[in-house]
């Protein structure tokens, strides 16, 4: 296989309805599409997907060291911007599994399955609109929902996980999202009084390797390291310090699906949980993400990809999820 062809495009994703974080809102974000092409004409697609907040560059320097590493094949330069190392692996996998003739996930793991169950992130301005969107996931096949919590006072949260609970029942999963937005003084309180809600697990609910660690003491509900784990130093000081039950790996933020896997060997031979989960990005960031959660086979919990049917735009084929789970090809 010989690359004689590689392009780097910007992308601008807009998103149905503004996805609101304790960061802040998404409206619309740019992205880059690299695509690669061999000798043979296989393609091969990656995105490099920067997102302020979660990820460490920016999609400037993203697209500067995109076309410096197609500039000069590879040489180093993209060391600055995972998410342009992102892109490549991607691309590069991408472009190996169509040379094969076989999808990514078998490419990477020949017995992995092409059809994994997938958690829907839901919407609402309002606690009934969040239970009704809760509600039509449920009726969609999802077996597990993720609310985002922390943006608002808690007494705010509470009732709006309340009525996705009353909305979905007491056999569907809830996992909650605070982006780090509780202070350590208000987190295990705030915690206290969600746990009734039987809660799957939050995701950063505190800042930080060493306030998840303290968190972790008085937690009624398992704790995900997300954000607080930017580089294989975080993770380490993560297991060691025993700050989580659970690390989230969004791929698209931190490398690439080959460093994906890494990270998640590492965390679970620290006793650590995986979820594999989307930045919020494109189908093809997503259908990579997606393949390696096949591949490694981290699919309990499940892996955080139903996302695309948030995008009002896409890039490629939206990979969108059907009776709960995305179907590989």
């Amino acid at each position: 296989m010989r690359i004689v062809e590689a392009g780097v495009a910007r992308h601008t994703l807009t998103y149905r309805n503004p996805v609101t974080t304790a960061r802040g809102q998404i409206a619309e974000r740019q992205v880059l599409l690299l695509t690669l092409t061999d000798d043979d004409g296989h393609v091969g697609v990656g995105e490099a997907a920067p997102l302020e907040g979660f990820t460490s560059d920016n999609l400037d320097l993203a697209e500067a060291a995109l076309l410096a590493w197609a500039g000069d094949e590879g040489d180093g330069t993209l060391a600055d911007s995972p998410t342009a190392q992102a892109a490549v692996d991607a691309a590069l996998h991408d472009l190996a599994s169509a040379t094969a003739g076989v999808p990514l996930h078998n490419y990477l793991s020949p017995e992995s399955p092409s059809s994994l169950p997938v958690a829907a992130l839901v919407l609402g301005q309002d606690p009934d609109e969040l239970a009704g969107t809760a509600s039509a996931a449920v009726e969609a096949g999802h077996t597990t929902v993720k609310v985002k919590v922390g943006a608002l006072r808690i007494e705010e949260d509470l009732e709006r996980v309340s009525a996705v609970r009353r909305a979905i029942g007491p056999g569907t999963a809830i996992r909650l999202d605070a982006n780090g937005a509780w202070s350590p003084e208000d987190a295990p309180e705030n915690l206290d009084r969600l746990a009734g809600l039987d809660i799957q697990f939050i995701e950063e609910p505190v800042s930080g390797v060493t306030q998840m660690a303290n968190l972790m003491h008085v937690s009624p509900i398992p704790v995900a390291a997300d954000e607080s784990i930017r580089t294989r130093a975080d993770l380490d000081l993560t297991i060691s310090a025993g700050a989580a039950d659970l690390v989230v790996l969004k791929p698209s933020a931190i490398g690439g699906i080959s460093v994906a896997a890494q990270w998640a060997a590492r965390a679970r031979s620290g006793g650590i949980g995986v979820v594999i989960t989307s930045l919020l990005e494109s189908s093809v960031g997503i259908r990579a993400a997606a393949h390696l959660a096949s591949a490694i086979g981290a699919l309990d919990p499940s892996p955080g990809l139903a996302t695309a049917s948030l995008l009002a735009t896409d890039l490629g084929t939206p990979l969108l999820p059907e009776s709960g789970h995305l179907n590989l090809a």
